[in-house]
């Protein structure tokens, strides 16, 4: 049970770092941080090796 705790505030803590990056890189307005969100997650999947997810047709 304590290491599931310890996994759980390392994984909060990933989260946490993530939003924090995206807000300071991309600003603190709802579409900076939304278009921000996909830009960094696609870097991050490309970067770890798996394919990113197909582009959402607007």
């Amino acid at each position: 049970m304590r290491l599931l705790s310890k996994i759980l505030w390392f994984l909060a803590f990933l989260a946490a770092t993530f939003v924090w990056m995206v807000l300071f890189e991309h600003g603190f307005s709802m579409d900076g941080f939304s278009q921000g969100v996909r830009e960094e997650w696609r870097a991050l999947t490309t970067l770890v090796g798996a394919s990113p997810a197909p582009e959402a047709k607007k």
